[in-house]
């Protein structure tokens, strides 16, 4: 009898445990988010981020994929083939790895970088930099962001890696809007991150920001990356 009352007792202990954790109630890991791509009021295009799970060097990481592809029509204008993948650190989001094949109208560039955090080292064709602190992709501080907001923080500060440039990124809560896509009708917040020193963190742009569902999925329904043309817009479609 004594032992019974005991597994009970770790068992109610237990419930109550993970009742009390704070739940991430949506997760985005494995899945695929599908969007559209506008330029001007104007069908642009389509592209995607997939997050997975998966390993490197035998270590368990999450693995982002990213592709953007603009319509024949825009092609005319500003021709975009690009493909990203990043591991990423699995805890914090933080950078492992990179590989970008970058097509953005006459601009063409394949890069690769490794970061070595045990020795703080961020290594490209074979040239060592000397790091002080995780950096991250301008794409995976799109999710970092994310996770921080679950713990209702609004302002944050990332260094981020992006084709060869480090930058320092404060990124802050600028307004809330009502945006409509053909995913649905959300209330969201708006977040802009900024380098420091006022250059672009992604080729050819000026500026980005990111709409995320104010809500308890806090889902990045839009995105807004500047080019040498205007700005795309990426509009979230889909979740497979």
């Amino acid at each position: 009898m004594k032992y019974f009352k005991s597994i009970l007792i770790s068992i109610f202990t237990i419930f109550y445990l993970h009742a009390e954790e704070p739940i991430n109630i949506y997760n985005v890991i494995n899945k695929k988010l599908n969007y559209q791509l506008e330029f001007k009021n104007i069908p642009a295009g389509h592209g995607y981020i997939l997050l997975k799970r998966d390993s490197l060097d035998n270590k368990l990481v999450v693995k982002l994929k990213s592709e953007i592809k603009t319509n024949r029509l825009i092609d005319y204008l500003y021709k975009i083939r690009n493909k990203i993948t990043i591991y990423m650190d699995e805890n914090d989001l933080s950078l492992i790895k990179v590989i970008n094949k970058i097509n953005e109208g006459n601009y063409k560039k394949n890069h690769q970088a490794l970061v070595d955090i045990k020795n703080m080292k961020l290594i490209n064709n074979g040239d060592e930099k000397t790091i002080n602190q995780k950096i991250y992709s301008p794409l995976s501080i799109i999710f970092s962001i994310r996770e921080k907001l679950f713990n209702n923080e609004e302002n944050f500060y990332y260094k981020t890696y992006s084709n060869g440039k480090q930058r320092d990124i404060n990124i802050s809560l600028i307004g809330k809007e009502r945006i409509k896509t053909s995913f649905g009708e959300f209330n969201t917040i708006i977040f802009n991150p900024m380098s420091n020193d006022k250059q672009s963190i992604f080729k050819n742009s000026g500026d980005m920001k990111i709409w995320y569902t104010d809500d308890d999925k806090k889902l990045p329904i839009k995105i807004e990356i500047k080019i040498k043309y205007g700005s795309i817009m990426l509009l979230l479609d889909s979740i497979e």
